[in-house]
């Protein structure tokens, strides 16, 4: 079994409140969630009303599988200055000791160091109390922001997977990521001033 630690706290960078994804931050979402380009690279298409993506909050909210075999910790990102929900987080904890991560962000706020900065607070998450040794994610050969984002991060390419899966009238190839806790880990750079 394992264990939610930390799952209703919330968590904190320089420039961003991540939040336990509750059913009412829905509201909030959903209109994010309704530009296209979110979906280029993955087979999910945006909500079709906000009570769909009420009832995925609903179960994402419980934090574990039903077996109680995986954690599945959900954040939503937002904007200290604004207080502007600018997308999600996720991280889904294994009994293996190891973890994976992937990230829904709206495009308004891509360039600006937002999912380096969110990722990189999970990271220390997963690493720090969850006590994981590796992390692992999986990305669309296309999708060239989240291999730099990755890459920015620290992860290490480990394989190809060709015709991982078929979406969107084409077969979409893709690349697997690893981060050991015991890799080196980039420090990274404070965001641009006014960014």
């Amino acid at each position: 079994m394992v264990r939610v630690i930390q799952g209703e706290e919330v968590l904190e960078t320089d420039r961003l409140r991540l939040e336990p994804l509750r059913v009412p931050h829905a509201r909030e979402l959903f209109p994010l969630y309704q530009d296209a380009r979110i979906y280029r690279f993955i087979p999910q298409e945006p909500p079709a009303s906000l009570e769909t993506l009420e009832a995925r909050c609903r179960r994402l909210e419980k934090r574990l599988s039903h077996d109680g075999r995986e954690a599945w910790l959900n954040w939503v990102v937002r904007s200290k200055e604004t207080g502007r929900v600018m997308g999600r987080i996720e991280a889904t904890v294994r009994e293996d000791a190891t973890a994976g991560i992937a990230y829904e962000l709206s495009p308004l706020f891509w360039g600006a160091g937002i999912a380096t900065e969110a990722c990189g607070r999970i990271l220390d998450l997963l690493f720090g109390p969850y006590a994981v040794d590796e992390i692992d994610a999986l990305v669309d050969t296309r999708n060239a922001s989240s291999i730099r984002l990755l890459e920015r991060l620290g992860f290490t390419r480990t394989g190809r997977r060709d015709h991982a899966d078929f979406f969107k009238g084409g077969f979409s190839d893709e690349y697997a990521y690893r981060l050991l806790v015991t890799d080196p880990r980039p420090k990274l750079s404070p965001p641009p001033a006014g960014t």
